[in-house]
């Protein structure tokens, strides 16, 4: 069988359910060079919806494909239109024509075609090809999948970490997890199911204010979260932001799913299992209480260090340039045996490169360089202050002193900023 979309939190889980029982499982992922690293041994086939090209050769001979391919947010020409409806109708298409014996198609619950966004509107429109399929189709509609792993539960975690925790509608929204492990058993026996039903929703065991979720996740981290009621107006306002932040779930159509709700009946999902449907104050192993504490204060913590960081170099930037005079700071400056010609350059360069440095933080893809280019200009202008301003160290309001402690937090952001707590998962991490 076929599983495209195997480097995604489902997939993955899913290759490695379906190879414990025996089955002979093909890995559907756009880099196979990366996926051999990964699964050596494995049998891979590139499949990039964006470009899937005629794989109709390919898929002879299997019997069942899988598609867990997924995105929250569109990004490039990975769009909701390439990767939920062009690239799996095609697949489809071309598996029907191959002689594929039943296709699994991994919606997502309140997919439909009047849906309140984007994201399940498309997911509908790949439900709808996976409909026309001529022989066994099922589509299976997750509500939200808990995975320590995942990036959505991820952000859960890091919020029931909050101390205060600012909630639209004081998270009154009903939400119905499921854990993944109850997620993939459930697939496992749809993929080998006599007689699989159409559509089924793959919920937990009830569903539970949104509040109320999040403090179960915490109970076990021994943390309490209070919920801070935010009007759903200053909300959106706030998706609206967040949704330009790279990697963030924050936007304004999160949160109009989680005004949606996300509940069904959960019967027909139970009635696959061979176990009782796991409750979200079980979704916490024992085991993992520790690490995953630890993972989620420290992330929680993390955007607030950056914050101070970033607003300290800024603030710097503008009293440099436009609030201490300016003619004490070329004073300074010619003290420093700076040029006078140069003074000025000096004055005002500096306090761009410290704007540019609390700016650049913010980049993911610069954030350890930025880390390492502030240790080492704090430590630059200590030793200039240190030669020619010796008596700064001596300044009642400690300004050279409070270095030691931004040097600190700056190291600290530099050990912590790492992708254990922040972990860059591929599109179907959810």
């Amino acid at each position: 069988m076929l599983v495209a979309g195997a480097t995604g939190l489902i997939g993955e889980a899913l290759v490695a359910r379906l190879e414990r029982d025996g089955h002979e499982v093909i890995l559907g992922v756009r880099d196979t060079e990366a996926a051999a690293l990964h699964w050596p041994g494995r049998r891979c086939l590139r499949l990039d919806y964006i470009d899937i090209g005629d794989i109709t050769r390919e898929l002879a001979g299997i019997d069942v494909v899988v598609n867990a391919v997924g995105i929250f947010a569109a990004h490039g020409a990975a769009s909701f239109d390439a990767l939920h409806v062009k690239g799996p109708c095609s697949l489809f298409e071309q598996a029907a024509r191959a002689g594929v014996a039943r296709i699994v198609q991994i919606s997502a619950l309140g997919a439909s075609s009047d849906a309140v966004t984007r994201y399940l509107r498309s997911k509908a429109q790949g439900d709808a090809c996976a409909a026309r399929f001529p022989r066994s189709a099922v589509i299976v509609r997750p509500s939200l999948v808990f995975a320590p792993s995942g990036s959505s539960s991820a952000l859960f975690l890091r919020l029931a970490a909050l101390p205060w925790l600012p909630l639209p509608g004081a998270g009154r929204q009903l939400v119905q997890p499921i854990h993944l492990d109850d997620l993939v058993d459930g697939l496992a026996a749809l993929i080998v199911h006599p007689a699989p039903p159409g559509v089924v929703d793959a919920v937990g065991p009830q569903p539970l204010p949104f509040a109320d979720y999040l403090r179960t996740l915490a109970a076990p981290l021994q943390l309490r979260p209070r919920i801070l009621p935010v009007p759903m107006a200053w909300a959106l306002a706030a998706a609206r932001f967040m949704q330009h932040v790279p990697g963030s779930l924050v936007t304004p159509d999160a949160l109009a799913m989680l005004a949606q709700g996300s509940h069904a009946d959960p019967a027909p999902w139970q009635s696959l299992l061979d176990h009782p449907a796991r409750a979200p104050s079980a979704f916490i192993a024992d085991g993992q209480m520790p690490a995953l504490r630890e993972r989620s204060v420290f992330a929680a913590l993390l955007p607030l260090l950056r914050a101070s960081v970033s607003l300290t170099w800024l603030v710097t930037a503008w009293v440099s340039a436009f609030v201490y005079p300016r003619a004490e700071s070329l004073a300074l400056l010619s003290r420093a045996q700076v040029p006078d010609v140069l003074a000025p350059w000096a004055l005002y360069g500096a306090a761009a490169l410290d704007a540019f440095l609390g700016l650049l933080m913010w980049l993911p893809r610069w954030r350890r360089l930025t880390y390492h280019a502030q240790f080492a200009l704090i430590l630059f202008y200590t030793l200039v202050i240190s030669l020619w301003l010796p008596e700064f160290w001596a300044h009642p309001y400690g300004p050279v002193l409070k270095n030691l402690p931004m040097l600190a937090l700056i190291y600290l952001l530099l050990k912590l900023d790492t992708p254990l707590l922040e972990r860059k998962d591929g599109p179907g991490r959810r």
